[in-house]
Formats: C-alpha cells, sequence, structure tokens
C-alpha cells in the first residue's frame, strides 16, 4: 500500500510539474530533466566572475523602502528611488560606486534579485563601464539579450557591453545577474564613434499612461504619444556646462524634430543602412516587442551630422508570424505616423531593410554566427547554467525565423495588375496590392519578350491589413512600331522593394472597375542628379561626367551609390547658396599643375563636399578646394569623409579660421604633397588608416593634426604658425613617423587616453609645451611616446607627463630621457 501510494505521488507530481512547465512556454519535464542533467554539471566548466557590492544598514533600509513602495504600487516611478552610496570589488580591485533601484515594472524586484543601476567613481569602473546595470537575467530573457548585442556589434550598431556575473551583496550570494552598460561616453569608445550625444524620445509622458493602464483607467491620454514626446539626452545635466555638448544635442535635436514634422526624410536624418541592419536582426531574432517608441534609443555623429541606432533590449526569442517593416509603407511620411511607420516609409531605408533581411535568412548566416561565437557562447551559457540549467539559447527559433522571413520576401503574388487600354503609344494598367510588403515595377514584359519601364510610378504600396488594396494607374511608353493586340499575353515584372529576385505576374485582360477614379500617388523625390547641366550620367558604364567649364551650383548634387564620378580640368565648380556635393559613390578629379580643378564659393556660403560609404577608392589630384566661407550647411566642414577611401595628391586645401578643413571618419585616407592653409582644425581623422606623405599645414586656427582611434603613419610633415595644438593624438591609436617639423602657438605633440606615438627627427617649437602627456585613467591605460633625433623646445618646458605614463625622449644631441625623466 505504501509503495502504491508513493507510485501515485510521485506520478501525480511529475504530472503537475510537466503542466506546470507547459504553462510557461517551456517543452515539459521530460526535456527540463535532460537539461537541467545536461547542463548543470557543465556549468562548472566556467567559474563565473564575482562582483561584490557593500552597504551600510542605512543604505540597505533605502533600497528596501524604494522595493517596497514599487510592489505596493505595481510600477518603479523615477522619482522613488534615489542613490546610495557602497563600496564595489572585482578582480581584488576596490572603488566607490552609487546605486539605486532600476526599472519600470516589478519584475526588477521580485524576490532577492532586485535590479540595479551602478555608478563607478572611479575611471574604468567595471569592465571599462563606468555606468551599468545589474538584473536578473531573465529580465532581458536570458542568453538572448547576449546574443542580440554581440550580433548588433558584429553588424558594427553601437552595442552595449553585457555578460553574466555572480552578485555578492553585503557577503550575500545572490547568484547569477546579467550586467548591461548604461549610456555614456565610454559606450561611444568602445563601439569606435566619435562622441556625440546619446539620447531618445522621453517616455516618461509614456510611463504616466501606463500607471493609468495598471489602474484599470481608460481615457484619451494625448501626452502618451511619440508625437508628444521631448528628446531627451543621457547626461542632460551636463549640457548646460559643456557648450560644444549641447550644441551638438541641438542638432540632433533639430534633426530629430525635422524627421518628426515630416521636413527631413529618414534618409536625410538617420545612417539607413544600420538602421536597416537593426531591424532585420530583430526579425531574426522576434524581438518585435522591442520597437516600442519608447525604448528606441539614439547616437547623434556629428562628423557625418546623422543620427544612428544603438541596440537596447530586444525582448527576443519569439517565433515570428511578420516583418517588422510589414503594412507600414505607404508612400508618402503622416505626421500622424508611429515612429516605425515613419522609418519603414522611407524607399532608401526599406530596400536597405529587404537587403539585409535576405542576407541575414540565409541559412549560411547563423552558421557563421554559432561558429564565431561558439567559444564565447558556451562560456556564457555555463555561466547561466550554474543557476538556471534550463534556459538554453533556443537555437531552433532562429532557424523558424528565417525560413519564416524567406517565405515572406517569396510573396506569392504581389498585386493584381489590370489592362486599362491603350492611349496612343502609352498603354496603361491598374495595379491594386496584394501584400504587405511594397512592390517595386520593373517593367511590362511585350510578347516578344522586352520590357518597357513604367513612365512614372515604380512603387507599389502595402496593402493594410483588413482593407482593399488602394488601385494604382500605371503607363508605359511602347517602343515604335511594337504592337500589342487586345489578346496579347503581357506579363509584370516586379519584386519586393529592395530584394534581388524579381519575379512574374500576368495581367488580366480586362479593367479594373469599381466607380473610383484614382490619382497616382506621387512621392517627394530629391532633385535628380541629372537635372545639373554639368552632370553627364553613363548608366551603361555606371559613371558620372562633370563635363569641363565653370559651374555655378546653388542646389544640392546628391549622387547615389554604383557610380564613378569624374571630372577633369579645366573645371571649375562655384558652390552658392549654401549647396553641397553629396556622394555615396567614388569621386575622381584630375587637374594639371597649372590647370588645377576649383572648388570654392563665391558667395562664402558653400556647405562642402561629403562622401559617405562609397565603396572604391576616391583620388583627387592637382585639386584646388578654396575657401567655401566661414561656415558651411549645418556647420559642415569643407570636406568631409565617412566609411570611404580617399587619396589626395598635389592638391591646396583652403579655409576660414572658424572653419574645419578635412574630416574623415573610419576612412582610408592618404595625403601626398599636400599644402593646407588657414581653417580651423585642418585635418581630423577617427578609427581609420591615415597616412601623411610629404604634407604642409600652415596657419591652422586651432589644431593642425587631430588623430583619434586606428593608425597613422606620418612621413614627412611641416606644420607651421598652428594656433592650437599641432598635433593632437586622442586615445586608442597608434602613430609612427619620421621628418616631423612642428612650430605651434599651442603645445606641439599632445598626447591623452592610451595613445601611441613613435616618431624619428623631430623637431618641435612650441609656445607652451613642446610634448603634453595628459593624465593616464586606468579606462584607457597610459598614453606612449618614443622620440628620436628629437630637438624640442617649449615656452613652458620640453616634456611635461600629468602621471602615469611612459616616454622616451632621444635627443638629437645623443642626450636621452627615459621613463620618468
Amino acid at each position: 500500500m505504501v509503495l502504491a501510494a508513493c507510485t501515485v505521488v510521485i506520478i501525480g507530481g511529475a504530472l503537475f510539474a510537466d503542466h506546470f512547465l507547459k504553462s510557461k512556454g517551456h517543452p515539459g519535464l521530460r526535456r527540463f530533466a535532460g537539461q537541467v542533467a545536461r547542463n548543470y554539471p557543465a556549468s562548472f566548466a566556467v567559474e563565473p566572475p564575482v562582483l561584490a557590492l557593500k552597504l551600510g544598514e542605512h543604505e540597505m533600509e533605502t533600497l528596501r523602502t524604494t522595493v517596497e513602495a514599487a510592489r505596493a504600487r505595481g510600477v518603479i516611478l523615477p522619482e522613488g528611488r534615489p542613490y546610495v552610496n557602497g563600496e564595489m570589488e572585482h578582480g581584488g580591485v576596490v572603488s566607490r560606486v552609487k546605486l539605486r533601484i532600476k526599472g519600470k515594472m516589478t519584475d526588477h524586484v521580485e524576490g532577492r534579485k532586485w535590479s540595479f543601476r551602478v555608478v563607478s567613481r572611479k575611471e574604468g569602473g567595471f569592465q571599462g563601464m563606468k555606468r551599468f546595470s545589474l538584473q536578473h537575467p531573465g529580465t532581458r530573457n536570458y542568453l538572448v539579450e547576449w546574443l542580440h548585442h554581440r550580433l548588433m556589434a558584429g553588424e558594427g550598431i553601437v552595442a552595449l557591453r553585457y555578460g553574466f556575473i555572480r552578485l555578492l551583496l553585503n557577503g550575500e550570494d545572490l547568484g547569477i545577474y546579467a550586467y548591461e552598460e548604461h549610456f555614456g561616453p565610454e559606450l561611444l569608445e568602445n563601439n569606435g564613434r566619435v562622441e556625440g550625444p546619446l539620447f531618445r524620445f522621453d517616455p516618461s509622458l509614456f510611463w504616466e499612461h501606463r500607471l493609468n493602464e495598471m489602474r484599470k483607467l481608460r481615457f484619451d491620454e494625448p501626452y502618451a504619444a511619440y508625437q508628444a514626446a521631448a528628446i531627451d539626452a543621457f547626461g542632460s545635466s551636463d549640457l548646460a556646462k559643456d557648450a560644444t555638448a549641447r550644441a551638438r544635442f541641438e542638432a540632433a535635436t533639430a534633426l530629430i524634430e525635422g524627421f518628426r514634422r515630416g521636413r527631413y526624410t529618414a534618409s536625410e536624418v538617420f545612417h539607413v543602412d544600420l538602421l536597416a541592419r537593426r531591424h532585420a536582426l530583430i526579425d531574426l531574432m522576434g524581438g518585435h516587442h522591442s520597437m516600442d517608441w519608447s525604448d528606441v534609443k539614439f547616437h547623434y555623429d556629428p562628423v557625418a551630422q546623422r543620427v544612428e541606432p544603438v541596440a537596447y533590449e530586444i525582448f527576443g526569442g519569439e517565433r515570428i508570424r511578420r516583418l517588422a517593416g510589414s503594412g507600414r509603407y505607404e508612400g508618402r511620411f503622416r505626421t500622424s505616423h508611429d515612429l516605425h511607420d515613419a522609418y519603414f516609409n522611407d524607399e532608401g531605408l526599406f530596400r536597405a531593410y529587404v537587403r539585409h533581411l535576405e542576407r541575414v535568412s540565409r541559412p549560411a548566416y547563423l552558421d557563421s554566427v554559432f561558429q564565431v561565437l561558439g567559444p564565447a557562447l558556451d562560456s556564457a551559457a555555463a555561466i547561466v547554467y550554474r543557476e538556471f540549467p534550463w534556459k538554453e539559447l533556443d537555437r531552433a527559433t532562429l532557424r523558424h525565423n528565417q525560413r519564416i522571413i524567406r517565405r515572406l520576401l517569396d510573396v506569392p503574388k504581389g498585386f493584381h495588375a489590370y489592362r486599362q487600354g491603350l492611349a496612343g503609344d502609352t498603354l496603361g494598367l491598374m495595379i491594386v496590392p496584394v501584400e504587405a510588403l511594397p512592390l517595386e515595377v520593373h517593367g511590362l514584359v511585350l510578347p516578344d519578350g522586352s520590357i518597357v519601364k513604367p513612365l512614372d510610378n515604380t512603387i507599389v504600396p502595402c496593402r493594410k491589413q483588413g482593407r482593399p488594396g488602394d488601385p494604382m494607374p500605371f503607363s508605359f511608353k511602347l517602343p515604335p512600331g511594337a504592337a500589342v493586340p487586345l489578346d496579347a499575353a503581357l506579363r509584370v515584372r516586379y519584386g519586393v522593394l529592395g530584394a534581388s529576385v524579381a519575379k512574374e505576374l500576368e495581367v488580366f485582360p480586362q479593367s479594373w472597375l469599381d466607380g473610383f477614379e484614382s490619382l497616382p500617388m506621387r512621392m517627394e523625390r530629391a532633385a535628380d542628379m541629372r537635372s545639373h547641366p554639368f552632370v553627364v550620367v553613363d548608366e551603361k558604364e555606371s559613371t558620372v561626367l562633370l563635363k569641363p567649364g565653370r559651374w555655378i551650383l546653388a542646389d544640392d548634387l546628391v549622387i547615389p551609390p554604383g557610380y564613378v564620378v569624374r571630372g577633369t580640368a579645366p573645371l571649375e565648380i562655384d558652390l552658392v547658396k549654401g549647396a553641397r556635393i553629396l556622394s555615396a559613390s567614388p569621386i575622381e578629379l584630375t587637374g594639371l599643375p597649372e590647370v588645377p580643378v576649383l572648388i570654392g564659393s563665391s558667395d562664402a556660403s558653400g556647405a562642402g563636399i561629403v562622401i559617405l560609404d562609397a565603396r572604391t577608392e576616391s583620388i583627387w589630384r592637382h585639386v584646388h578646394l578654396r575657401d567655401l566661407g566661414p561656415l558651411g550647411k549645418r556647420g559642415d566642414a569643407s570636406l568631409v569623409l565617412g566609411s570611404t577611401k580617399l587619396v589626395l595628391r598635389e592638391c591646396l586645401l583652403e579655409g576660414a579660421p572658424k572653419r574645419d578643413l578635412l574630416v574623415a571618419v573610419r576612412c582610408d585616407l592618404t595625403l601626398e604633397q599636400v599644402r593646407i592653409e588657414g581653417g580651423r582644425d585642418q585635418v581630423s581623422a577617427a578609427y581609420g588608416l591615415t597616412t601623411f606623405r610629404d604634407l604642409e599645414c600652415v596657419m591652422a586656427g586651432d589644431d593642425a593634426v587631430v588623430l583619434r582611434g586606428g593608425e597613422a603613419t606620418l612621413d614627412g610633415l611641416r606644420i607651421k604658425d598652428a594656433r592650437g595644438d599641432a598635433i593632437k593624438v586622442d586615445g586608442p591609436v597608434r602613430v609612427k613617423g619620421r621628418a616631423i617639423d612642428i612650430v605651434s602657438q599651442g603645445h606641439g605633440l599632445r598626447l591623452s587616453r592610451g595613445a601611441e606615438v613613435e616618431l624619428d627627427a623631430v623637431a618641435v617649437d612650441a609656445a607652451r609645451l613642446a610634448v603634453l602627456l595628459e593624465k593616464a585613467m586606468a579606462r584607457h591605460g597610459a598614453s606612449r611616446i618614443a622620440l628620436r633625433e628629437a630637438r624640442l623646445r617649449g615656452g613652458e618646458g620640453d616634456v611635461e607627463d600629468e602621471g602615469g605614463n611612459d616616454k622616451v625622449i632621444k635627443r638629437s644631441s645623443d642626450k636621452s630621457s627615459g621613463p620618468g625623466k
């Protein structure tokens, strides 16, 4: 009897446990038992990093009060969670911190595993993070969030540092926690970004709405909308005392407000390729819950003057049924659009999004991900399994989402096409959308197999869910002599907007009639580059020719990707009324020693030249970029480069004292036998490969050469009469060179934040210090300088180390001073 009773109890308990697990979305007890047996022993192969927090009793009581109030209210309010002081120990290093309860919902204060926002009072903080969060791994779905940030970083998107540790609070072991980086300068530096504002749409009023929902109060709350939200900078308290940061935030705000009000398109405001990559990965990871506007974070790049996304809580791991961009594209912007509807109504963004969807949905993409991240993923998983052995990363869900993406892009039929009749040599079709994705009409396939492109419309907007598709007329001009009888079989070639695969569908022979007269939808488009009289486009050769002559450019010349731009002397371009040349294609300009290519601005308003994301090399030879005026459009430098390659040979750059001349970010930049006169900062290069050969910089209004991140080779550099620092090397950048001659009213060489400089044959004559090494900080490490055959003279001293750096100076007289001398 006892055995039977025990058997019944065991079976009943197993059935209850199985039912309970399935109610939580788990496959069941059998799978659970296998996971525990397999993963828990494996977890001891990796010892979790330990982070210890120590707080006084008064501070602990403050946290308890916050937790109890949040549990009673059902939500954590910002004003009810003060910071308290404490100590943090990691890896044997003890530092002072302040911390508070973090989060919005009460999952952050359940049980013993409260969530904390920690701010280190010491440079370096925890693993290079001064601001970070500690929380239950389940608040971000365990390993899903870890993979999310690794994928985003791999795609070049600003991503948070995220991982797992064991947390001790006043000696009590709280088990495995997730750490998550917060928003600050170290986040940008870790992602190779130029310092600029990190910001969001302020969610505080939205959370008033959420609190009303929890209290079961239902009423019209206009303040809860995306259109009502203020734009909020992280670290906003610093804006009042930092004029540069404030100006950059104001520039970012102007762009975002212009976008929200329809004055600028998404392509004009955002780095659309990164935004497209992010949303393709959101689809892959099943993270559609993360697309609430209140959770979106941004970074403003002050060099490229565009906004890029910051990866933040994916809420992923779900199987998708639709795409992030489904049902959104109408072909026009409305101020009533939600944030993501506004994004996806930009043609350029949608094209990039579909292109990345095709890429990430290929099986080989995840094969590569798991091969590259395999060891790191195994280590992260082992730490999680120490406490949660059943929380495996569900790779089957990711594979499922890949299949769904491929299937959704492979539309069975994008639209219905009806023959509307022939007027002279123009054949009309009426097209009625079927799909939730926008389609692009490539052409009408005639009976002889030839293809005729549409005259006006090319894009069919999506069909909104629950509504019939809005009909659109399309017109096709037939070639001379083409015969298209009434019974001729016609087909339309089309594809999802941005897709690499084209499909065909039959045209119905009958007209579309329901008594509704449809007018074509007009899309606002930038002026075609062909509208400029000196621009000749050869589509067959994919070239853009700038015709010789003297030309006035009063409107922006925008050159899309996929071309090579060429101009040869005699060629002079006069940028007036704030015009600029903006190119996503390489530009080749070739002049002669006696007849250079000239680019200037007769009214001193020219916005300059911008080359962004051009995939192949631009080469300029004998080009004279003349004074464009004191400030360009939105404060542009005269020449701005982003993610491209440029070689300048035997060129001259001139500028006004208040204007930067050449700014390059993540570029391969080479200057050979180039002279630069005037301007403010003359050459600024960040996170790229920079090469100077026989470069002369004269009369810089501020700094002559600024290098940050990447590598630089200086082979023959002469700097004369710089009003600021001659060479400023900031951050993790390696500089090697020879034959350096400097005359400066500021410092000669200035190093900071882990810079490394090695130069031979250096002569410095500076009004301030010949060499300044700023104080080493834990987060960046020591700066290092090695000078050989150095002749140094500074009005305030030859060499000054503010502390903690390495220096080896061998003077030309063979006297040497080593570290500390």
